[in-house]
């Protein structure tokens, strides 16, 4: 099956850039948890199916040109580490933002369960008890 979580995460990330909430929410498991990077610095936890509609429409009020592409992932059953590169314009300064995040995407039943996202490449494999 972790095959197709890696897919999931290509997949779900493509419907994001795309706005398509509906799919993120058929991908995601109704008590999908998700802790963004990104929106982290106010320690927003994003919950359930809602939640997930709330984060695609929060970020892209903050970032109305935002651009988040999966770079590659690590495998690792249910659970799989994506980098992730993301770019945009602020919605009031229009000043430009790049970042890249590794987010720890953990999946049960094929769906999305949740996931949280980190600084450093180091950090998400500490935070998910593996080795780099």
């Amino acid at each position: 099956m972790s095959q197709e979580n890696v897919e999931l995460v290509y997949r779900w990330y493509d419907a994001m850039r795309r706005r398509d909430i509906e799919s993120c929410i058929r991908d995601s498991e109704a008590d999908v948890e998700m802790i963004s990077y990104l929106m982290g610095v106010e320690g927003t936890v994003y919950f359930g199916h809602a939640g997930v509609r709330r984060y695609i429409e929060d970020a892209f009020s903050i970032f109305p040109d935002w651009h988040p592409q999966v770079v590659g992932t690590t495998d690792h059953g249910d659970t799989v580490i994506a980098e992730i590169r993301m770019a945009g314009r602020g919605a009031s300064s229009r000043l430009p933002i790049e970042q890249t995040t590794w987010q720890v995407t953990r999946f049960r039943n094929g769906k999305m369960a949740g996931f949280t996202a980190y600084g450093t490449r180091a950090a998400a494999f500490e935070a998910a008890g593996l080795p780099e």
